[in-house]
């Protein structure tokens, strides 16, 4: 390997221990430890060896080696200044994850890298800045051919290979994914492979059937792709042969995007979330753009023929707060601009070769052995959760999209101390006969089933989202409080900080970036108390996903509608013969004149508990009223089965 023996020269011959130079000997030894990874790994390093590079690989990036290493925007600052400093910090992070390439034996990323660092090497302190920048704004066609070969070309087995090789014997190859391996990892591989197989088989189905229920309920055919891509965490390796052979019965080809191991470090992702910001100009955007356009059209048939991706996460792990550091890579308007535009620009370039109107999705979780409480009883509560039968959900949410559809408006209201006063304007109906305003959200797409949504109108949605306790993003959010005028948020706080602004540029950075604010893109009434029931049966309400906690009260997404780029897609459905018509909004519209203007590609939903509710109720013409809850508890006509679980969780 010719740049590996470049670097140790140029190691060798570095002067003085100024702190540039130290700098420049700790990331170029770091790369010569991952090209020790690639070799070793395409030999025959044995389990334990792969173990200790592993391990190694994930040392200074742990939290407390982090904030010691100049990484960390922080340390680097304090030892370079501002603007050195974050190029130092961000070199330096960029080196350090050079190791998840090792382990696939992706050469070309971890070369490329080195490049850069020789370069730097020669170009010294003085140089170091504008020579990144430049670097860093070029944007190389084999690169990113390659990655996306490894996301959507059913060739790339790495994973899949692995996954397939898997032995409850020895649970050593969990090292082999190149991801944090930590005794969380080992449990869950134990305990997947200590179930039934009559569980196996139970969530292989549920699966399997849930993808393509979501081509079924859109009206597309699945029979015009061949090929889907699985994401999944370390150790649920014992599913995927029953999902290989479950998506081959219906013609597609499955094959491991990705899979994930114990997080790494939370704080460390969220310092580095702004690093595109020291590069990103007019030309990169454009570059980028082209080099996408040129990647897209060479691998049309690849593309054309993915039908989407199923994911299974985990939950459980304990909340996380960061800290907000001013050092770290920030975004401003200018480059928050920029940003945006090249995400739409990609967004379009993609729709083009794998149309929205002919691809879905699959997410499904499950608890992770960190999570507190008896995680075994958590785990089968969550598969009776994920397995709920559509035909007893399918008339009941039906009852509510009946008595909701034709109305003016929704009215949500909170109970007690909570604040939430919320008027959501919705779509009109023309053709009663054949047209709703309401999707019956089954176990499709996302799973647990249970909830009906529709795209509100923003003119006229007007009022107050208070939410005490939410976990969003992955991040905590304390009396969380959006107010909407005419569809949009126009007011916002939380108080996760002792001053007030702290928290508005906290949900600023966090949930409407690269924006200045959002619209509401979607209105949902979640039906699925048994979630309710079995968060406080097990006190685990703040440790659920959004893809579970969405189902158990009314929730609100903003960001893009639920129908981004497959508005056009709708057919009437074959169980009601109507057509869903609420599929955009003012902003969305846009996308016949000009689709950079009408998406956000933003979609945060927040939910509202059925504990801090009080009423939702819609108001149809003539200003007739009409409860779907009224305190807390189902009232509509035929709604009553639902109040079963609520009245299990509180006793009664």
């Amino acid at each position: 390997m010719g740049k590996e023996s470049d670097i140790r020269i140029a190691l060798d011959e570095l002067g003085n221990q100024s702190p540039f130079n130290q700098f420049l000997r700790e990331t170029g030894e770091r790369l010569l430890f991952t090209f020790t990874i690639l070799k070793e790994l395409q030999g025959d390093a044995t389990a334990e060896r792969v173990r200790e590079l592993n391990e190694e690989a994930q040392a200074p990036l742990l939290q407390e080696a982090y904030e010691k290493g100049l990484a960390n925007p922080v340390k680097a600052v304090q030892v370079f200044g501002e603007e050195l400093g974050r190029f130092v910090s961000v070199f330096s992070y960029r080196i350090l994850h050079l190791f998840n390439d090792a382990f696939r034996g992706n050469a070309l990323t971890i070369e490329h890298v080195a490049d850069n660092w020789l370069e730097a090497r020669f170009a010294g302190k003085d140089g170091f800045v504008e020579l990144l920048r430049k670097r860093w704004s070029e944007v190389r066609l084999d690169l990113t051919e390659n990655l996306y070969l490894r996301n959507y070309d059913p060739a790339s087995s790495f994973y899949t290979d692995l996954a397939l090789a898997a032995t409850p014997e020895d649970l050593s190859y969990l090292y082999r994914y190149g991801v944090r391996i930590t005794e969380n990892d080992f449990k869950t591989a134990s305990f997947i492979n200590s179930l039934p197989e009559k569980d196996i088989e139970l969530i292989v189905e549920t699966m399997v059937e849930a993808y393509l229920e979501g081509f079924r309920e859109s009206g597309m055919d699945h029979t015009i792709k061949n090929a889907l891509a699985v994401g999944m965490p370390a150790g649920y390796e014992r599913l995927i042969p029953g999902l290989i052979e479950g998506f081959e019965g219906y013609g597609l080809k499955m094959f491991v995007r990705m899979v994930s191991g114990t997080r790494l470090n939370r704080q460390a992702v969220y310092d580095h979330r702004f690093d595109y910001a020291l590069s990103i100009s007019e030309e990169s955007v454009e570059r980028r753009l082209a080099v996408i356009k040129e990647v897209f059209g060479g691998m049309a048939d690849v593309f054309g023929k993915f039908s989407g991706g199923a994911y299974l996460q985990v939950f459980g792990e304990p909340p996380f707060s960061p800290v907000l550091k001013p050092e770290a890579c920030k975004a401003d308007d200018r480059t928050s601009g920029l940003f945006n535009r090249q995400m739409q620009g990609m967004r379009i370039t993609a729709n083009e070769y794998m149309p929205g109107d002919e691809t879905s999705f699959e997410i499904i979780a499950f608890p992770s052995p960190e999570i507190q409480g008896d995680f075994e009883e958590i785990f089968k509560d969550t598969v009776r959760l994920n397995t709920l039968s559509n035909k007893t959900y399918r008339p009941i949410q039906q009852a509510i999209i009946d008595a909701m559809d034709g109305a003016q408006y929704a009215h949500i209201l909170g109970s007690g101390s909570n604040e939430t006063d919320l008027k959501v304007s919705l779509c009109p109906i023309e053709d009663p006969e054949k047209e709703t305003i309401f999707e019956n959200c089954l176990a499709s797409v996302n799973i647990p089933l249970g909830e009906v949504f529709t795209s509100p109108v923003l003119k006229g949605t007007t009022g107050i989202l208070h939410v005490e306790e939410s976990f969003l993003r992955g991040l905590r959010f304390d009396n969380i409080r959006l107010e909407f005028r005419d569809g949009y948020v126009s007011e916002w706080s939380c108080n996760n900080f002792d001053d007030p602004e702290r928290g508005r540029e906290y949900i600023s950075e966090n949930l409407f970036f690269p924006h200045k604010t959002l619209p509401l893109g979607e209105f949902a009434i979640g039906t699925n108390t048994v979630v309710y029931a079995m968060a406080l049966k097990h006190k685990i309400m703040g440790l659920l996903p959004i893809l579970i906690l969405e189902k158990m009260g009314p929730h609100f997404a903003v960001g893009d509608t639920c129908f981004s780029w497959s508005e056009d897609a709708q057919k009437p459905s074959p169980i009601t013969g109507k057509t869903m018509i609420a599929v955009d909004n003012e902003m969305t519209i846009q996308r016949k004149k000009d689709p950079s203007r009408a998406y956000t590609n933003k979609h945060t939903d927040v939910t509202l508990p059925y504990s801090s509710l009080d009423s939702i109720s819609v108001i149809h013409p003539g200003d007739r009223e009409v409860f779907i809850i009224k305190k807390g508890r189902f009232v509509l006509p035929g709604t009553g089965m639902l109040n079963d679980a609520i009245d299990e969780a509180h006793g009664y």
